[in-house]
């Protein structure tokens, strides 16, 4: 596959430690619908200045672009940070840089930034800053979750400045997947870094200084993190005076807070959607996010270590059934056979699909020698979603012998179960993710120094196709290398698919600015700049 010179592409590479919900058909054209009424209706009412209130389930773990994993960072981060651009199928949006080219010979990129460009404390955004950033991220020393990415053919990326406002990347090797790469790429401000020995644990993330259109003004640990306008952001000064970004942990409370009037955004199920959109006292949207819903195995787990009981553990569930207990019907959900997300390239359903077979599932028990198994499933409380399916899967495997202990833990402490890989506290774990169209970017997920490789999966020849596939520029070639990658994956079964979400989103009926905002995987929101309050 040939890069063509100039060409510029975003998928965005993020991780999310949530699982949402979804309606597969016409919730997004109803969206459509609603979006355009709506800004129709309220184009001429315009109130500048105010505060919206957005709701997240916990603290942003650290407010810095190298290490943000979970939907709470991410969508916080979204408001401090620009990208350098993103692209949505052929409409490419530019933030930061004012264009990307590549050589002829797909080894250098050259990205040339906005002039211009602030830092929230005031001092200019240049290329000495982004030759900085990506300097730190192949700094092993410092931890990057892109660390990996920006490692091409056993070597890093090398970073030269061309001019106060340009930078060349240059590739030892061509990589097909390194466009994804940087598009997502939110840089630091080197002036506030430099010096610093350990990024993450920096003091300087509790205040930290972006580019993005709203600045920190106040975090309140447990509370709250209230973000204000920045004047003199690069895409004009925003309408609203604050976002607020209130944490409530629980989804009851969540509720109430919203019909209260109390926040003015929120992520809702599919009952909900259907209330709200019948009763029509809220704006209610529906949009792909891209999301894969999963279980994962925790290979860790002595139970787990042979392959066979998790194949069996696959057999004994029933994907349908499992659907229903979470999203009462497909409608909401669109079923599962692979770990790549349904719009990813090379995606393939030509994989086993472990369709429910208990017998099949005793018969691989018994081959693998094992009885009386007990194992803990672990997943965020609250989620009416996994609460159901909890209970789905644990009648299914105690049909083939297999006893589930249900573990519902508080957001907080759930990711940080997670995260840990020394943790024993569940066998089985219920989570989502959300990692873009480029196939190489869940090699994160699931090679042996992946940082998100939360299954602690070992596999050496595949982690080496893994590789090879990046590098690979033949088309036909690549797309047969991701095809047997999610073949052997799935036959390893470390990791059962469950669904295909979209985001439900309820909004307050004051909010102006949806459309022009858009809405996206994970941020909620892509523009915050945009969102404004009505008269």
């Amino acid at each position: 596959m040939n890069i063509k010179k100039g060409l510029v592409l975003l998928f965005a590479l993020v991780l999310v430690l949530s699982v949402g919900c979804s309606n597969k058909e016409n919730v997004s054209e109803k969206t459509k619908d609603a979006v355009k009424k709506t800004e129709e209706e309220k184009s001429e009412k315009i109130s500048e200045g105010g505060r919206i209130i957005l709701s997240v389930g916990d603290d942003p773990k650290v407010l810095h672009p190298f290490y943000a994993t979970d939907r709470s960072t991410m969508t916080i981060n979204n408001g401090l940070f620009d990208p350098l651009f993103v692209k949505d199928g052929e409409d490419i949006r530019y933030y930061l840089a004012e264009n990307v080219s590549i050589s002829d010979d797909n080894l250098i990129y050259t990205i040339k930034l906005k002039d211009n460009l602030k830092w929230h404390d005031g001092e200019n955004l240049t290329a000495d800053d982004l030759v900085f950033t990506f300097q730190k991220i192949v700094d092993e020393k410092q931890n990057a979750n892109s660390y990996q990415n920006f490692i091409i053919g056993g070597e890093p990326v090398k970073v030269e400045k061309v001019d106060n406002l340009t930078v060349k990347l240059v590739l030892n090797k061509v990589s097909v997947p390194f466009l994804s790469t940087i598009s997502g790429l939110s840089p630091i401000p080197k002036h506030i870094f430099e010096g610093e020995e350990n990024f993450e644990k920096s003091e300087k993330n509790q205040k930290p200084i972006g580019s993005g259109p709203f600045k920190i003004k106040e975090w309140k640990k447990g509370e709250s993190v209230v973000l204000e306008r920045f004047d003199d952001y690069h895409g004009g000064k925003p309408h609203l005076d604050e976002v607020v970004f209130r944490i409530i942990s629980d989804p009851n409370s969540e509720k109430v807070a919203f019909e209260n009037g109390e926040i003015s955004t929120r992520y809702i199920d599919f009952e909900t959607y259907e209330k709200y959109e019948k009763e029509g006292n809220f704006n209610v949207f529906g949009f792909d996010e891209g999301m894969l819903n999963y279980m994962a195995f925790k290979l860790n787990s002595e139970a787990l270590k042979d392959k066979k009981v998790r194949q069996a553990i696959a057999y004994g569930i029933d994907k349908e059934e499992l659907i229903n207990g979470g999203y009462n019907s497909t409608k909401y959900a669109e079923p599962a056979y692979t770990v790549l997300a349904s719009d990813t390239l090379y995606y393939t359903e030509d994989v086993e699909h472990y369709d429910y077979n208990a017998e099949k599932a005793k018969k691989l028990l018994k081959e693998a020698g094992v009885e009386n198994i007990k194992l803990t499933l672990g997943y965020i409380n609250g989620s009416k979603e996994q609460q159901n399916q909890a209970l789905v899967i644990q009648q299914r495997l105690k049909e083939i012998g297999i006893e589930i202990e249900l573990l519902p833990l508080e957001r907080g402490a759930f990711y940080q179960k997670l995260l840990d890989p020394s943790s024993t506290d569940f066998d089985l774990v219920f989570n989502g993710y959300v990692m873009g169209q480029e196939p190489d970017s869940y090699k994160l997920i699931f090679t042996k120094e992946g940082p998100y490789n939360f299954a602690q999966y070992k596999n050496v020849e595949l982690d080496k196709k893994w590789e090879e596939a990046a590098i690979e520029v033949n088309e036909e070639k690549r797309k047969t290398m991701y095809e047997e990658i999610q073949k052997e994956i799935m036959d390893d079964m470390i990791q059962y698919p469950i669904c295909y979400p979209k985001a439900l989103v309820s909004v307050d009926k004051k909010v102006g600015g949806v459309e022009e905002a858009k809405t996206v995987p994970i941020f909620m929101f892509e523009d915050l700049s945009k969102l404004y309050l009505t008269e």
